[in-house]
C-alpha cells in the first residue's frame, strides 16, 4: 500500500481513497438490512430469470488500483460477478481475475465511507471505472449524503455518465435482466418480467406461510390415504353399506 507525503505537513499521510476494513463498512443495522435487501433481491431475481452472474457483499475483492497505481482491495456492499466464486467456503479475498470484473457496484453510504463511495475523480468511483465496473449504484438511504437517495451511473468509454430512470422511477439493466426502484426505505429489485421480489424479511414470511400451507396438504393426502385403505377393505369385505356410509353416501333402498 502506497502512502501519500504531504511536505507541508512533514508526514506520511494514509492513501486515497482509504483501504476498506470490516469496521468501515458494517455501518448501522438498517444500513445492513438495506444492503441485505439488494443482494437478496438481486439473487432472487438472478435465480429466477437463470442468470449465469453472482452476487456476493462486503467480501473481500482484489485487483483495483488507485490513481497513483497502487494496489486497492475493496469490500462492495453488493457486487454483480460474471464468474461464480471458486471459494465459497473460504474466508480469503477473492480477485477479479477469478470472478471478473464486476457488472454493478451498489455501496450503500455510511458516514465512515461517504466520501470515499462519493468520489469519481480520485475515490472509489474512480477505481470502479478505471477497474471496467459496468454501472455503480450510490444509495443515500437518509439524504444526508446526496441530494437524491439514489444515483446511478454507467460507465461509458471509460467515464461514468448519469443513467437514467424511466417515467415510472426504474433503473432497467439490459445486462442484467433486472431493474432497480426506490421505495423510501429499500433499493429494490425487479426480476426481468418486471415483477418486485420479496424483502429478506417478507420472503422469510412467505417461507413460514409455504410450510405451513405444506403441513396441510400432507395432512389431508395422509387422511385421503387413510380413508383409500379402509374402502378397500370394506371392499374386500363386500361391505356396501359401510363404505356408502364412510363415503356419506344415502343407503341404497334396494339392498
Amino acid at each position: 500500500m502506497r502512502q501519500v507525503w504531504s511536505e507541508a505537513a512533514g508526514v506520511a499521510m494514509a492513501p486515497w481513497p482509504p483501504d476498506d476494513t470490516e469496521e468501515s463498512v458494517v455501518g448501522s443495522e438498517f444500513h445492513q438490512h438495506v444492503i441485505d435487501a439488494a443482494r437478496d433481491g438481486l439473487r432472487m431475481a438472478g435465480q429466477a430469470g437463470g442468470a449465469e452472474w453472482s452476487t456476493l457483499s462486503q467480501v473481500a475483492l482484489a485487483g483495483f488500483q488507485r490513481p497513483d497505481g497502487s494496489a486497492y482491495t475493496m469490500l462492495p456492499d453488493v457486487f454483480v460477478h460474471p464468474r461464480p466464486n471458486p471459494r465459497p467456503e473460504s474466508g480469503t479475498p477473492l480477485t477479479l481475475a477469478e470472478v471478473g470484473v464486476p457488472l454493478l457496484t451498489i455501496e450503500v453510504l455510511s458516514e465512515t465511507t461517504y466520501r470515499q463511495d462519493l468520489d469519481l475523480e480520485g475515490g472509489k468511483g474512480w477505481s470502479y471505472a478505471a477497474a471496467g465496473v459496468g454501472a455503480y449504484l450510490l444509495v443515500d438511504i437518509t439524504g444526508r449524503y446526496m441530494e437524491e437517495h439514489v444515483r446511478a451511473l454507467r460507465l461509458v468509454g471509460g467515464r461514468w455518465t448519469r443513467w437514467a430512470a424511466t417515467p415510472g422511477g426504474r433503473w432497467e439493466s439490459p445486462e442484467l435482466g433486472v431493474s432497480f426502484s426506490f421505495d423510501g426505505l429499500y433499493l429494490r429489485v425487479h426480476d426481468a418480467a418486471g415483477r418486485l421480489t420479496p424483502l429478506p424479511q417478507q420472503a422469510h414470511a412467505l417461507l413460514l406461510e409455504q410450510a405451513a400451507t405444506l403441513r396441510e396438504q400432507e395432512a389431508a393426502l395422509r387422511e385421503q390415504e387413510a380413508t383409500l385403505q379402509r374402502l378397500r377393505a370394506l371392499a374386500a369385505a363386500g361391505d356396501l353399506a359401510a363404505m356408502q356410509a364412510l363415503l356419506g353416501l344415502p343407503p341404497d333402498p334396494l339392498a
